[in-house]
């Protein structure tokens, strides 16, 4: 099992933290069930 710093949950509101963990040197992980995006981007 590989190990994470964060891990976000949901690719809508929370890719605004993205950059700001990356940018931190810290590792990520983004899980989301559906498009990247989440669901107002792909269907609002």
């Amino acid at each position: 099992m590989k190990d994470y710093d964060v891990i976000i949950i949901g690719s809508g509101a929370g890719a605004n933290l993205i950059n700001d963990v990356l940018e931190q040197g810290k590792t990520l992980a983004v899980v989301d069930k559906g498009p990247a995006g989440g669901t107002c981007l792909n269907t609002g």
